[in-house]
């Protein structure tokens, strides 16, 4: 199959030089009309005064002219060469005098080279990207642990709590807090303890919301409602997630 494949795609790829191989035109410089055959074929079912042949081979070839004038018409048949990658071109005049029709080469322009022919690269899907695999723990508290990535464990919460602890501002505390869990996903229970982390109800609230979309166990999210005093705030925090699912 391939030995036969092979001479089949040199062929196809040489077609584009064989198909530009030769071309011929004719031209009547004072605006004549004529008609043309080429190798006895018509050319021309309607008279011009400017014909143009592609796809030729090289070679002679006979060529026959007729032209109406004013009183008669005019007719020629000569042969005439096209020379192999080239555009020659001929002019074709009247002499009403001599009652006879010229022919003569006007000129030979080399024919620009076809267009290389580039063979379609087939394109390989893309590569998914790498990403690790969540941490596994033996606790019981993570059977959800295929919903969520990069899940923070108790001992993870502990140092958080212990670092927000540690500052006096409350501010302080939500940045702390905000870019920990930016990168990392958390239990509801867990993030409750980190709630009693706040003196303020509008801080809890606040960072309520904003951990809510890293909670592994949305379920379970109603967990942190005993942590606010006010049920506003409970009310307030049950229309964010509302929305949000």
């Amino acid at each position: 199959m391939r030995k036969l494949l092979l001479p089949l795609l040199l062929v196809l790829l040489a077609m584009p030089v064989l198909v530009q191989a030769s071309v011929l035109t004719f031209r009547a410089p004072a605006g004549e009309a004529f008609y043309l055959k080429l190798n006895g074929k018509v050319v021309n079912h309607t008279a011009s005064n400017f014909v143009r042949v592609d796809h030729l081979r090289p070679g002679k070839h006979y060529v026959e002219v007729k032209v109406r004038g004013r009183y008669r018409d005019y007719q020629l048949g000569t042969k005439v060469y096209a020379r192999q990658g080239y555009e020659t071109n001929y002019g074709i005049t009247v002499s009403e005098r001599k009652g006879a029709l010229k022919l003569r080469l006007l000129s030979e322009v080399p024919l620009l080279p076809p267009p290389p022919v580039v063979v379609p690269r087939v394109p390989y899907p893309p590569a998914e990207p790498y990403r690790p695999a969540p941490p596994r723990y033996d606790d019981d508290r993570y059977d959800n642990r295929d919903r969520c990535d990069y899940l923070m464990s108790r001992q993870d919460v502990d140092r958080l709590a212990d670092a927000m602890k540690s500052r006096s501002f409350e501010s302080t505390k939500l940045t702390i807090a905000r870019e920990a869990l930016r990168n990392s996903s958390i239990l509801a229970e867990d993030l409750k303890y980190l709630l009693q982390q706040f003196d303020y109800e509008s801080t809890k609230v606040e960072f309520a919301k904003f951990a809510y979309e890293y909670v592994c166990d949305r379920e379970r999210f109603y967990y942190i409602y005993d942590v606010f005093k006010f049920d506003s705030s409970v009310r307030e925090l049950e229309e964010y997630t509302s929305r949000r699912r």
